[in-house]
């Protein structure tokens, strides 16, 4: 049978259909344990992406208040960037990146998508009982819900002006 067909013998792809993206916000509860459940919506992204190997982040350099949750493959792609970048000797190179690799620790949700957030953050980022998951396109940010509200309340206290380019693309 195959003989006559050479595409029956091609190995099939088995890498991620699509990278996954994420958009919106989504507020869950913390368990007692510290375990909290990836949004569906995100975990059906997930899902349909084939992006299985998860990774936390906590980029403590620029005094995020929240965590990032990177797909392995979007990760990667982010430490290619600096890797790449021209504007970098060697050695910040090789600093940069091991400071993306310290940062980030494997995640290994459950079926319906719950994790532990580890202990190292959890403290640090005053997690209490709940957490706002924001979608921001190629990564998901994992904040703590009172410093989400309190980012959210000072950007309406001093709203940042618009991008021109962005507003006319919008529009047309």
């Amino acid at each position: 049978m195959s003989e006559n067909n050479p595409a029956a013998n091609a190995p099939v792809a088995s890498g991620p259909t699509k990278r996954a993206t994420f958009y919106g916000s989504h507020d869950r509860d913390i368990t007692a344990n510290k375990q909290v459940a990836i949004p569906k919506p995100f975990k059906r992204i997930l899902d349909a992406a084939h992006e299985e190997e998860l990774l936390l982040a906590h980029f403590h350099w620029q005094n995020e208040p929240y965590l990032r949750l990177y797909t392995k493959t979007q990760l990667d792609a982010k430490i290619d960037e600096v890797k790449n970048d021209p504007a970098y000797s060697e050695e910040q190179r090789a600093e940069k990146m091991g400071a993306i690799a310290e940062a980030a620790e494997p995640i290994e949700p459950d079926s319906q998508g719950r994790f532990v957030l580890p202990a190292r953050w959890f403290d640090l980022l005053k997690f209490k009982d709940a957490v706002v998951f924001t979608g921001r396109f190629s990564y998901i940010r994992v904040w703590p819900a009172q410093a989400y509200e309190e980012n959210k309340k000072a950007g309406q206290e001093q709203p940042e002006q618009p991008d021109r380019r962005l507003t006319n693309k919008l529009s047309m």
